[in-house]
């Protein structure tokens, strides 16, 4: 099954196909029906209906049913794996009157999700989840937020969440700004004045945290863009010791590199592909004629503009990468280059 939409909006009966595809008008998405009443615009549920949601349940990021929320539970139950995994569930009566979020409400957006629909529909929205009812935010949204790395994330989330509904005080420390909601929480502007502080969040990018307190936990967020230069056929061992290396002087967390980037002449580069590859990460390549049009702000080395027909590599690829946002400038070591960026 191909599809281009990661949202699938799924019927069984007429008015319910209606509201369908008015959902269709109002955002990009699927439309499965019952064979018997299919039209322009929507595709049918094959076989079983149990056996059809298997099919598409992880297909797609929000699966929206409009039917009865008995259905809809027992069918997706044998598919359920994880909150980190499921795919946003979103349940509603097809006159459109209610929109339920019933799994993935954090995570996967089913909050999010119903709040839109309710507010397309002048809908009723219904939302369970215990920070949301309380007005508070939750450690799992800021996480998907700003996309960062957590140790023991089931745990820390159920034991952070728990503590906001319960009315601990929950502290949040930020190295960098981020648009984040923080209501429930207590925010730290000076890290070296806390006080009746329960449990503390630290959000940054650095591998060691300079702080004391009895119980910290660390996020990471994912929005650091690692340039790198390198002689021709490069060992890949001697580029990952020089990488880890690197970070350590610099003080980045290996977990928060989003990408590897590096100029065009370089894209079938072992190395540099085995380095993206062991890190899970993307890796981009910035062509010659991007670089040309900011090289001026940078260093200049004759020896490579002679070389590649550039003056410099590593500080103009993490500068274009992370949205102009270059946080260190290029570090040398035997025949490999590597800068850094910080995504806005």
């Amino acid at each position: 099954m191909n599809t281009e939409s990661n949202k699938a909006v799924i019927a069984l009966t007429s008015n319910g196909k209606n509201l369908a595809l008015n959902i269709k008008k109002y955002m990009k998405c699927d439309v499965y029906v019952n064979n018997k009443i299919l039209c322009d615009n929507t595709m049918p549920v094959k076989g079983k209906f149990k056996e059809f949601v298997g099919e598409i349940f992880y297909k797609y990021d929000y699966l929206i049913f409009i039917m009865a929320t008995g259905i809809v539970v027992r069918s997706i139950c044998p598919y359920i794996k994880d909150k980190t995994q499921d795919p946003a569930i979103i349940v509603m009566d097809e006159k459109g009157n209610n929109v339920i979020s019933l799994l993935s409400g954090h995570i996967g957006g089913a909050n999010e999700m119903t709040i839109k629909l309710s507010d397309y529909l002048n809908s009723n929205p219904v939302i369970t989840t215990a920070t949301d009812v309380n007005n508070k935010s939750a450690l799992d949204m800021i996480i998907k937020k700003i996309d960062a790395h957590i140790d023991d994330f089931k745990q820390n989330v159920k034991r952070v969440n728990s503590y906001l509904v319960e009315g601990k005080k929950v502290g949040i420390y930020m190295e960098e700004n981020y648009d984040i909601d923080t209501r429930g929480f207590v925010l730290i502007k000076d890290k070296n004045n806390i006080k009746d502080i329960d449990t503390l969040i630290y959000i940054t990018n650095k591998k060691y945290i300079d702080i004391k307190h009895k119980d910290i936990i660390k996020l990471t967020p994912k929005n650091i863009v690692l340039s790198v230069g390198c002689r021709r056929d490069i060992d890949s061992n001697l580029m990952y010791e020089s990488f880890e290396d690197f970070l350590n002087k610099k003080d980045i967390d290996i977990n928060s590199i989003k990408v590897v980037g590096s100029v065009d002449l370089k894209k079938y580069e072992k190395a540099i592909i085995d380095l993206a590859n062991k890190l899970g990460v993307k890796f981009e390549i910035v062509s010659r004629e991007e670089i040309l049009k900011v090289e001026d702000k940078f260093e200049k080395s004759e020896f490579v503009k002679k070389s590649i027909g550039v003056y410099s590599v590593v500080e103009p690829v993490s500068y274009i990468l992370s949205g102009e946002n270059l946080i260190a400038n290029k570090t040398k070591y035997k025949g490999i280059t590597f800068g850094l960026g910080r995504l806005k």
